[in-house]
């Protein structure tokens, strides 16, 4: 029912379709003005997260009625399995969906997706939150306006709590360590964090204070090789890690502890500040007290002493539509159309509509939005972004080395040298950034 309903909705076509790559390639236009496009979507419509798609298409058709769009959907591993198949035989459509890392590379290596940089004016830009810009491609291509970003490292702060205890707002890590005995002494857990994933403590963290302490610029030279993981940037940002640990910031057995016990213990007082990713609203509005929550704040994680990029933090860009390379003319002028509408003003108007912020920058005043989430959007809006280690770098080093070694720093029977010195090893000898 679901299905049919949102199939009703759609005023273009949706079909399962045999695409041709002689209709597909050409740069114009068919009889009438019109132009065609095919487009390879990973989208399940039943998903109710995807109920704005059918209005911003309706939206789309009633502007651009010249421009007939065939979509063919589906999702999970199934899309990417197709899409290989696709890109092996040379036959993709106009429009497909595109990450902007490693999960794409079988497009991306192929040279098959149009760089948009020739569209991409400093006054376009500037709708959008800068750190969606960086360069995806090795020589600064663009394929993608991702519409979101998976932002991994926030501060949520119990400002009843800071009062209660009479703490300022930490302006830098040295302010909130200095807070330790003033919280501990009553009864709280400083920063609450749970890394019994393993993965948390290197995407919610690492990746931050690497950037903080190293940049987007010197990243790119070590996984090139033309600069190492044992570089002062990668060591002291471990070394960080471990302090934190050191001055009791952490909950005991902060190793022991999941992801969720952590932000339920959030939600229950039982801490001042929380470490965890900028999705997380959307769970700690369900789970606190409406009251408890309106006095929730959110911040960037504090300045660092010797920080080479202020106040960032580490962000994945969400997939997005990208263009064929092969696409010229009116297909070409099309297709731009099409993207610059559904990631432009219009399209992300619909999309706020429904619950989720996009990085273009809307007028937030015009939406039913609570403190904490216009809170989070201001932030983002005004940080840079670093790179999330494992969305950039193999994840076989990353899963079973980086990980773990990660653990073993905080435990104490590793060292931020010892565990830089056997990643700089793994990658240089297996990694694919070090092969290109």
């Amino acid at each position: 029912m679901k299905k049919l309903l949102l199939a009703g909705m759609l005023t273009v076509a949706i079909t399962a379709i045999t695409f041709a790559s002689g209709q597909r390639a050409a740069g114009g236009s068919t009889a009438e003005g019109t132009v065609n496009l095919s487009v390879y979507m990973q989208l399940d419509l039943a998903n109710p997260q995807y109920e704005y798609w059918p209005v911003t298409l309706d939206a789309f058709a009633k502007k651009y009625p010249n421009i007939k769009l065939e979509f063919e959907y589906t999702s999970g591993e199934q899309f990417h399995d197709k899409f290989q198949a696709m890109a092996a035989a040379g036959d993709i459509p106009d429009l497909f969906t595109t990450y902007a890392g490693a999960r794409s590379s079988y497009i991306l290596n192929r040279g098959m997706v149009k760089d948009l940089r020739p569209y991409l004016t400093d006054a376009f830009k500037a709708n959008y939150s800068a750190g969606i810009w960086g360069p995806q491609g090795p020589n600064g291509e663009i394929y993608i306006i991702s519409p979101n970003m998976a932002v991994c490292t926030a501060i949520y702060v119990n400002t009843k709590l800071q009062k209660e205890l009479g703490l300022a707002m930490p302006a830098t890590l040295d302010e909130m360590i200095a807070q330790v005995p003033a919280i501990r002494s009553a009864g709280y857990t400083p920063l609450m964090f749970g890394n019994k994933g393993v993965w948390q403590a290197q995407s919610l963290l690492l990746s931050m204070l690497v950037d903080r302490m190293g940049g987007t610029a010197w990243f790119d030279r070590a996984r090139a090789g033309t600069a190492k993981f044992t570089d002062p940037a990668f060591v002291n940002a471990l070394a960080i890690i471990k302090r934190m640990v050191d001055t009791q910031l952490f909950p005991s057995g902060v190793n022991q502890l999941e992801g969720p016990e952590a932000w339920g213990d959030f939600v229950q007082g039982k801490s001042v500040y929380l470490l965890d990713a900028g999705w997380r609203i959307s769970a700690l509005k369900a789970a606190a007290a409406p009251e408890d929550y309106a006095q929730y704040a959110v911040i960037a994680f504090p300045s660092i002493a010797g920080e080479v990029t202020k106040g960032s933090s580490a962000a994945t860009l969400g997939e997005a539509l990208a263009m064929n390379a092969r696409l010229t003319g009116a297909k070409a002028d099309a297709a731009w159309k099409f993207l610059s509408f559904i990631y432009g003003q219009e399209g992300s108007d619909i999309l706020m509509k429904y619950g989720t912020a996009p990085t273009y920058k809307l007028d937030y005043t015009q939406y039913n939005l609570d403190n904490l989430n216009r809170q989070y959007i201001d932030l983002i809006n005004s940080q840079s972004m670093g790179y999330v280690i494992d969305a950039v770098m193999d994840g076989e080093g990353v899963n079973n080395l980086l990980n773990p070694g990660i653990q073993a720093v905080m435990m104490g029977t590793k060292t931020p040298e010892g565990l830089a010195a056997e990643y700089e090893a793994w990658v240089a000898a297996n990694d694919s950034n070090r092969k290109r």
